[in-house]
């Protein structure tokens, strides 16, 4: 077993702008990750993450993550030696390719810097988890979809560190600043911690829809009160909001991906696993379904 190797120090336009952290058009937030692994997929995450990082006057950390894929190996001679020289490789291959990620990594206001981690699976779950406990939000890849992309480390950010993370979508190109937002509305804490999570977004765009999903029309009455509530509560915070009711939709997440189309909306905000992820694995559910199909940036927190 590896022990966790970070290099630090990559720094680009380290004064920024002047103003004070979190100052910027995004009021709010000071600290930004994105989780990199030198693929393809690298590039849309990191180019949202710095245009977050640019807009909110924030300091962005890129969470290089080197996963050493070690096998069992059976007891015997020569066996240490191989694992040895397995996680020697695997520490060679992180530092090529950090060395290309710094090259491709585009010119940035934002203070940047570039953190490797060259660890197995748990091993960077745990870091993914340490770094997201001291950043506001935390940039990631759609997790699910027609392949797995580094699922272990969205619920590591979720459920280990109880923190924020923002699903960027593989295709398209995003403003920082979204002109309108869909709020996933649930009476729940998981919906609460979510809105309250996305309130620098939620102040700086034109108009967030509240929208609230009725699997079937008999439960939307009890939907209006506690929805009405949220939405005033909005308003003091300078929110401009409406409420919409979308009844009848077998499925909740298609319904707010069909409201953020037809509204244009730029951002979706849910509460994750309102029930347990093993349930919504196994039946599917509204948050696994928006991980896998969800075409503008996901905001969640659980």
């Amino acid at each position: 077993m590896s022990q966790s190797k970070e290099t630090n120090g990559h720094v680009a336009g380290a004064l920024g702008s002047g103003l004070a952290p979190g100052a910027g058009r995004l009021a709010g937030l000071a600290d930004i990750a994105v989780h990199a692994d030198g693929s393809a997929r690298d590039e849309a995450k990191i180019a949202h993450a710095q245009a977050l990082a640019e807009a909110a006057d924030a300091h962005l950390t890129v969470f290089l993550a080197n996963h050493i894929a070690l096998t069992p190996i059976p007891p015997g001679p020569g066996s240490e030696w191989l694992m040895a020289e397995i996680v020697k490789q695997s520490e060679k291959a992180g530092g090529e390719t950090e060395e290309a990620l710094r090259r491709r990594l585009p010119v940035s206001d934002a203070p940047t810097e570039v953190r490797r981690f060259d660890e197995m699976l748990a091993g960077l779950s745990n870091a993914a988890a340490r770094i997201a406990r001291t950043s506001d939000v935390f940039v990631m890849g759609r997790p699910y979809g027609e392949t797995r992309h580094w699922p272990e480390l969205v619920d590591a950010v979720l459920f280990e560190a109880d923190r924020t993370v923002l699903v960027v979508p593989p295709e398209g190109r995003f403003p920082a600043v979204p002109r309108s937002v869909v709020i996933g509305w649930r009476d729940s804490a998981e919906c609460a911690a979510a809105i309250d999570a996305a309130m620098p977004f939620l102040r700086a765009c034109d108009l967030a829809i509240l929208a609230s999903v009725s699997e079937g029309g008999s439960d939307e009455e009890r939907h209006r009160e506690p929805a009405a509530d949220m939405a005033r509560h909005l308003s003091r915070h300078g929110v401009d909001v409406e409420i919409r009711h979308l009844s009848d939709w077998a499925r909740p997440a298609e319904a707010l991906i069909r409201e953020a189309q037809v509204t244009g909306a730029e951002m979706i905000v849910c509460g994750a696993y309102g029930r347990s992820r093993l349930r919504e694995f196994i039946l599917g559910g509204v948050t696994r379904d928006l991980l896998s199909e969800c075409p503008v940036p996901l905001l969640l927190r659980h």
